[in-house]
């Protein structure tokens, strides 16, 4: 069965653009992820974050990475999904 030849041209042009804006989307996001300070993994929405201060300022710890530390965290945190601070949230004025 002879192969198939490759299609040049601007059709082949197309998958090529929507995987740069996907690589660009994926790297705007990348830094306004909230990282673990010892595994660089992402804590999963609803997970318990423990925060920690240090001299640079703060570090936030995954559950998985709490025992690797022997102080008592500055606070810990329920991680919220992403859209969590983008959200507009409807409050009600007191009478």
């Amino acid at each position: 069965m002879p192969s198939m030849p490759l299609r040049r041209g601007p059709s082949a042009a197309v998958p090529q653009l929507g995987r740069a804006l996907l690589r660009r989307s994926m790297g705007e996001h990348e830094a306004d992820r909230h990282r673990c300070a010892h595994c660089n993994r992402t804590p999963l929405t609803g997970e318990v974050v423990h925060i920690y201060v240090v001299a640079a300022g703060e570090r936030l710890v995954c559950e998985l990475c709490r025992p690797l530390r022997r102080q008592a965290p500055a606070r810990s945190e329920l991680m919220h999904a992403p859209e969590h601070e983008r959200s507009v949230r409807v409050e009600r004025r007191a009478a």
